[in-house]
Formats: C-alpha cells, structure tokens, sequence
C-alpha cells in the first residue's frame, strides 16, 4: 500500500519535490524517485510484504528496460511466484512489487485478469516509451490522470497530489459540481478540477509517444453476470458456496508480513470477518457519550462479540470536543469532498496509535447481500412512479405548489415524477441529495452553471439497469460503493498511514457467488450471510441493524455547535434541516476555498455574455 505519481513525455524539471510530499502520508516507510530526460516516477511506500530494501520502489527489471510503480497488494502473489519460476524467472526479494513487474512484463495487460488483489499502477517501458497503466475491477485504489503540453501525462494516487505539481491555478469541473450535488460525490471518471479525470474502475491505459487510450481489460464484477436467472440451487448449496467463497477471501487478505486488525461495528459484515479470521485479531471500534446519541453508539455489543470470538478489542468513545479539535485534519485530508468518511477517518487513527499498519473492514457487504433499506424502497418506489404513468409531471406540479413542498423529501420525489419511470431514477430519488431542480437552482444562485442542465440529472437517472433487487444491487454497487465508500476509504485510512483491506470487495469472491439465484443471495436481512456463520451468537443475528453512522445531526443542531463550518449561501427555499445537506455544503465549501479558491457565495445578476468565477 503506497502512493504513486508520475509524469511521462516531458522534462522532469521539479515533479517529484512538488509531488512528493503531497504523497507522504501514503508511505511513511520509504521514499524513492526514478527520472530520466522525458519521464518521473515517484513512489512513497508504507511495507507491508517484504519489509526490505528488495521493496523499494520504482522498482526496475533486471535489465533496467522497465520501471513500475505500484499502489496496493496482489493477494495472489504467491501462486504467481510458482508459475514465474516455472518457466525459468528467479527472483530476490520475497514481495508482491517484485512478482508484478515480472508478471506484467511477461504478459501485460493480457495478465490483469490473472490478478487477485486491489491495485494502481504504472509500468514504465524506458525503450518504447511507453506505460500501461491499471486499476483494480473495483476500483478500490485510485489513480488520477491530467493530460498536458505536448501529449504528456502525469498522475497520482490523490488528486490534491497532481495539483501540487502544475503551479497554475486549477479551474473548477462545473458539470461534476452539479453530481456533487445530485449524490453527495463525484462519480467517476469526473473530478471536481478541469483537466484531471480518474482512470475507470477495471480499465487499463496505454500511454505511447504523447497517445493515451483507455479500454477496459475485464468484465466488472458487480453485475454478477448469471445471477438473475434461477439456476436450481438450494438454499443448502448457496450457504455452503457461501461459506466457502469467505473463507477463501478472509484467508487471502490476512497474507501479510505485518500484523492485521479489524475494524469492528456491531454489524453483520464486520463480525462475520471476525468469525473467519484467526482468533486474537486486534479490533477496533469508535463509540459516543453524548447525550442523545445513544441510537448510535454500538461499542458494547461490538465489545460483546470481540470477547466472544477472543480478539484483543480497542474501543474509543468520542466526544462532540474531540469531533471539534479533528475537524481541520480531517477536512485536510480530504481529497474531494464527500458527505461520508469521517467515520474511517476516526478509526483508522485509532488504529495507527495502537500500531497496526493493516485492518480489514467489513464494507462491501451490504451491496453484495442486499443490507440496506434501497433493496425496499427502490423498488417500491419504482412501482408507485409507473402505476401514476403519465400524470407524473402534473403531479409534480402540485406538489411543487404545496405549502411542504420545498422540503428535501418531496423535491426528490418530484424530480421522479417530472421523469419516465426507472429503477435508475428512483434509485437517484433515494439516495440523492439535492433534487435536479434544486441542483440547477443552487449552481445558478453561485453563478456556476454548467454548460448543459442534464449535468446532475444524468446521474440519478442512469442508464438500463437490472430490475428489481438485483437492479438495486447493481446501482449500489457501482454508485454508492464505487464512487463514494471506496474512494473515501481509502484516503481517509491512508492519510493515517493504514492500509484497508476489503474482504468482502474482490472479484474472484464475487465470481465464486454469481451463480447463487439473487433470491437467495439478496434475501431480506442478509439471511445468506447470516446462514453461513452459524457461530455467530443468537443475541447477535437477532439485534436490529445498526450502520456505522456518526452523531452529525445532534452535533449540527446543537446551537453551540462544535463542528465549526460554514454554511455558503443559498437561495430561499432550499430546505437545509436535514444534517446531511448542511454538511454536504459546508464539507463542499471548505474543499473549493483551500484547493480552487472558489467561493459559493451569490452571485451577482451578469447577462448572458457575463462572466462569472
């Protein structure tokens, strides 16, 4: 687990000093720089497997043809040592890096399939000139690209990294300020900062003489293919593949030559990590004392379980005080900005005190077995905008008209009903954020339009999509998780130096389950989850659900609220009671103030030849 950057076809000149530091905190355990005439390759790493020198990055062949820099962990390296070896490749260190580069030289983008792991790297050919470059299915590793003069190419690990390296003042994406604000993230490949775009999840990039192609190199595991249809499998024979499918996943991502902890809610995910891996995992878990926030506080059965399955368990209870004095690290460490993240934030520091350097986290589970309230009301919500047909926009009207009608709720539901029905859509109407409507009024009031309005529509709507709960699980996994949980994990657990692994996020896991029937795997409850861990305690599977969710809104509501941000000015009825919209403005003003020097503050009446920032 590292930080990469780089740049390609174009003089070195003072890259990796401006770039560098910025990745510091990715690798706290060695620093390496590689550079000739037209090409910087820079790497800051935190050693997890083979904690030598032989690990040192940029890493080259032992000829000196090629260079690689890499972010993340193969899992799988092992098994591709022995075939390596097989025909006749000797090796000297004892790393996963090591096996890469011989790996991808043999076989370039060809060999990505053969890959278990998360993964962000450049490969470097120093006679060619030329790179692949590549990111995991998921996209659990990020890897940011910023085309520039001449057909050359730079990227980075974190975007804050490769704003660092050009000393012009970066200029604002407007279209992925509208899907900000539609969903509480940017999806990718967008970023907030004109010009940098991220490298899609499962997609390969080949950079040749100043030409830059993008392709995916495999199929995207989260539509697991074949798993709508009824392929006669037993509730019996779905928990035993289950099972198996999780030990083998748990077993792969504990491989390590440093301790491993777990970050441990009192969920289904996390405790069934805690059930498969080895007994005396180190835990960890944040829990509140304030009052009222009791309804989030999950530290004593998360304490429960950890004696139960004998881990060494490391609670933290966190005080509005303590929320308030994090704050500004917190709000420096984000690389975009998001509604969420703040929760790993915490934990991963709690964490790096005690000495770990790894931890698994339970994230993943509920789009892969249908935990969260959308595998409802998605659905349900599609029905109800298909039964109401083409009366939607005249009831749309009515709503718009009516006394409650600027309240968050009703906006999203009537930007459902302006709309043909889609799961897509309702999908957009339950997770979203701020209405279509309410998006374009607010980019208008900051005198930041964008140049088309379909800009933040286009995200709630989407295209074709799976139906039913399948659909849901399809739209979770591929917005949700992929363009806001993964993303924040990983920037908010790396800027305390950690690495997270995520068991329950891997292909070859998600290969295994996909000829599961969705009715079975996507029961209400998690009931296929829960089935394949029969050791874990009746008190346990019997408890509500209750996420890993922070006490935002009593701390946003206190009149003396410790969480000193400012809200930026919006037009008049744009409802702001709920916490998560307050928080997602102030969250996004803080981040356009520091990095683009962007303020969201009304903008004055200019005519349609106007300029505005």
């Amino acid at each position: 687990m590292c930080g990469i950057a780089g740049q390609l076809g174009r003089e070195p000149d003072t890259f990796a000093a401006r770039v560098g530091p910025r990745l510091a905190h990715r690798g706290p355990d060695d620093a390496g720089v590689w550079q000739d005439a037209e090409a910087c390759l820079v790497h800051r790493r935190l050693a997890i497997l083979d904690l030598s020198p032989l690990g040192h990055q940029p890493m080259a062949s032992a000829c000196g043809r090629w260079q690689l820099v890499f972010n993340g962990e193969i899992y799988n390296h092992a098994e591709l040592r022995c075939r390596l070896e097989a025909q006749g490749q000797h090796f000297r260190g004892s790393g996963d890096t090591e096996v890469l580069l011989a790996w991808l030289i043999r076989w370039g983008r060809d060999g990505l399939a053969a890959l278990r792991g998360m993964f962000a790297f450049c490969l470097y050919d120093t006679r060619e000139r030329s790179a692949l470059l590549a990111r995991d299915p998921h996209g659990i590793k990020p890897l940011y690209l910023r085309s520039g003069p001449g057909g050359s190419l730079s990227f980075a690990s974190e975007l804050r990294a490769l704003l660092a390296a050009d000393p012009e003042r970066p200029c604002l994406n407007r279209e992925a300020l509208g899907q900000y604000l539609a969903t509480g993230s940017v999806p990718e490949p967008a970023t907030l900062v004109q010009g940098v775009q991220r490298l899609p999840s499962g997609h390969a990039a080949t950079w040749r003489q100043g030409e830059l192609s993008v392709h995916p190199w495999g199929a995207l595991p989260e539509s697991l293919a074949g798993a709508t249809s009824d392929s006669g499998m037993t509730a019996a024979a779905a928990v035993a593949l289950t099972r198996s499918a999780l030990e083998d996943s748990v077993a792969a991502h504990m491989v390590s030559d440093v301790s491993v902890g777990l970050f441990l809610s009192a969920g289904l995910d996390s405790a069934s990590l805690l059930a498969l891996a080895p007994r005396g995992l180190h835990t960890f878990t944040i829990g509140f004392e304030a009052a009222g926030a009791g309804g989030f506080d999950e530290s004593e059965p998360a304490a429960r379980i950890a004696s139960h399955f004998g881990a060494h368990h490391t609670p933290m209870n966190l005080t509005a005080d303590q929320a308030r004095e994090w704050l500004p690290s917190f709000l420096a460490s984000q690389d975009q900005p998001s509604i969420d993240g703040y929760n790993t934030w915490c934990v991963a520091r709690l964490a790096r005190e005690h000495g770990l350097k790894v931890a698994l986290s339970g994230l993943g589970g509920d789009e892969l077995f249908g935990g969260y309230p959308s595998f409802r009301m998605v659905p349900k919500l599609c029905r109800w905008r298909r039964r109401i047909g083409p009366a939607g926009p005249a009831a749309a009207c009515i709503l718009h008209r009516l006394p409650q009608g600027r309240r968050a709720r009703l906006q999203r539901i009537t930007g459902l009903l302006e709309a043909p029905a889609s799961l897509g859509r309702a999908y957009g109407c339950f997770r979203g954020l701020f209405s279509p409507t309410e998006t374009e009024r607010l980019l208008e009031h900051w005198g930041l339009c964008a140049s088309t309005g379909a800009a933040a529509a286009g995200v709630a709507s989407g295209g074709e999509t799976p139906g039913g709960r399948e659909g849901v699980a399809w739209l979770e996994g591929t917005r949700y998780l992929r363009n806001q949980l993964l993303p924040d994990s990983d920037v908010m657990a790396m800027a305390a130096g950690l690495e997270l692994r995520l068991p329950l996020v891997d292909a070859q896991l998600q290969r295994r389950l996909a000829p599961i029937p969705a009715a079975l795997r996507l029961a209400e409850g998690k009931q296929l989850l829960a089935d394949s861990l029969p050791e874990l305690p009746g008190w346990f599977l019997n408890r509500p659900k209750q996420g890993f969710r922070f006490p935002f809104q009593l701390w946003l509501d206190d009149p003396a609220s410790p969480l000193g941000l400012r809200l930026p000015s919006t037009p008049r009825g744009i409802d702001l009671a709920p916490w998560y919209r307050r928080w997602s403005l102030m969250v996004l003003q803080h981040w356009l103030e520091a990095h683009l020097d962007v303020s969201l503050s009304a903008a004055p009446h200019l005519g349609p030849s106007g300029k505005v920032p």
